[in-house]
């Protein structure tokens, strides 16, 4: 199944005290890299997020936000601290021996005594915020690989049209390829004519044509793109991460068809190795979009 690097997917959780959303957008990129957003306590979660996208993602470069909303006021719980407080009393009770007090404490007195009473709130348990973290992950990311499965499709579709385009620059090349010889031939009988005697110099003739048609012989690139145009149907085929094989593939039939170009100088064929590299170009910007 061939996938598109780029995509976007939502995940949303609801649990008793907040709502949890996940959206993770992906562009192209190298190699995959994972870049979060979440609240700093939720470390744990986060390293389990990036995880997770890594065996589910091979390449791109996925941005991850998180968004949090309070459903309800979450439960506070106002704690005594003794210690402190009969410091204070003990502390009092010394100034009393010096100074003519009231013997009972009002409540105002005791709740202006700093820090004698503390409020700490329910934090949510790292368990629930891991298993909501990981259901909307785990939505959101399956939006997003049905969305790249969808633009590979389309991805998928545009390459092997542009193959076939290439494959018949290709075999125009090969139809074409004997005629460099014979012309190169022609072209020297007619400048030896001009100068001297042909027949005088027919085996010269000969062992010039063949090292010409020696150099200008592609049989071997030709039967190389053939290959390389096999792998390419194999490779399309693969359920895998193929983008760099594709690139791969796509640089050596890059290669070959150079060869061809500086080897065989007929006009027919230097036309159609220009229109192969024009489609090849178009090729390797479809494939820089596959994972």
């Amino acid at each position: 199944m061939v996938r598109s690097m780029t995509g976007f997917g939502r995940g949303v959780t609801t649990t008793e005290q907040f709502q949890l959303t996940v959206e993770i957008r992906s562009v192209n990129h190298r190699f995959l890299e994972v870049t979060t957003r979440f609240p700093k306590e939720w470390m744990e979660a986060e390293v389990h997020t990036k995880k997770l996208l890594s065996s589910l993602v091979s390449r791109g470069k996925l941005d991850v936000s998180v968004y949090v909303k309070e459903l309800s006021q979450q439960q506070q719980v106002v704690q005594v601290n003794w210690p402190l407080v009969n410091a204070y009393k003990e502390a009092r009770e010394e100034l009393q021996k010096q100074i003519l007090l009231d013997e009972k404490w009002s409540m105002t007195e005791l709740l202006s005594l700093e820090q004698a009473l503390t409020v700490k709130v329910q934090e949510t348990s790292k368990e629930e915020i891991l298993t909501a973290v990981d259901q909307a992950v785990q939505q959101a990311a399956n939006a997003l690989i049905q969305m790249r499965e969808r633009e590979g499709q389309e991805l998928q579709e545009a390459v092997v049209g542009f193959k076939t385009d290439l494959a018949e620059q290709i075999e125009l090349i090969r139809k074409v390829a004997d005629q460099a010889v014979q012309k190169y031939r022609d072209k020297l009988v007619t400048r030896i004519a001009e100068l001297t005697d042909i027949s005088a110099l027919e085996e010269r003739l000969l062992a010039e044509v063949a090292i010409f048609a020696e150099k200008a012989d592609i049989a071997e690139e030709l039967d190389r793109l053939s290959s390389h145009f096999a792998q390419l149907d194999e490779t399309l085929q693969d359920n895998v991460s193929i983008g760099r094989k594709l690139d791969f593939l796509l640089q050596e039939i890059h290669r070959e068809i150079n060869t061809i170009g500086s080897k065989n100088q007929s006009v027919e064929a230097s036309a159609a190795v220009v229109q192969a590299k024009t489609i090849l170009e178009k090729m390797r910007e479809q494939v820089q979009n596959i994972e």
